[in-house]
């Protein structure tokens, strides 16, 4: 193949923003199920505080696990259906990754809102996940996933509050005691 003089030459600035994805990503899985952030809430409040908290930081990886439960759960019988669930997961990523690179879009944000298309997209799974039989794999996906969410949730200990005591002294001069009291407030709630 002929370049005719032209180098093709990778830009470093690309390169060095792959490599940052990369190792957020790795950051990212590798706390979601760390063994020392998890504890049990002390009162009832701190666990709702806290299912919350992670409920909204962790909601795409929830979402994924979901997801890739009712995918497993159809793969032996209904593997049309699948198939047509991971279509619609790719439409769906397509055009997450639209409002992404086109965030001042007045057609996508107006017309194709967010909300209405999350919405048909999800009557149209359930309208085919109905008409395939395949209600109960959805049921025994959702049986299985939603409890391991919501004890994920309930029992996950932000990162920033488990840190040890050294790097908690260093960080504040010697003194941890504003950071434990800042986890108190967090997790106990503000009084």
């Amino acid at each position: 193949m002929a370049t005719y003089g032209g180098v093709l030459r990778r830009s470093a600035a690309v390169v060095e923003r792959a490599r940052d994805s990369v190792r957020l990503t790795r950051k990212a899985l590798a706390r979601f199920a760390r063994p020392q952030s998890f504890a049990a809430p002390p009162h009832a409040e701190a666990a709702a505080v806290r299912a919350v908290r992670n409920l909204r930081s962790f909601r795409l990886h929830y979402a994924l696990l979901l997801w890739v439960l009712l995918l497993a759960s159809l793969f032996p019988r209904h593997r049309a259906t699948m198939l047509f669930l991971m279509a619609a997961s790719k439409l769906a990523l397509l055009y997450g990754a639209l409002l992404k690179a086109f965030p001042n879009s007045a057609l996508l944000r107006r017309i194709l809102d967010r909300r209405i298309s999350a919405a048909l997209a999800l009557t149209v799974i359930c309208a085919v996940l109905v008409m395939t039989g395949a209600v109960p794999q959805f049921l025994l996906a959702m049986g299985i996933g939603v409890p391991l969410v919501l004890f994920h949730a309930l029992f996950r200990v932000r990162d920033d509050l488990t840190a040890s005591s050294e790097e908690t002294a260093a960080g504040t001069g010697g003194d941890p005691r504003p950071i434990s009291e800042k986890k108190g407030d967090l997790e106990m709630g503000s009084r």
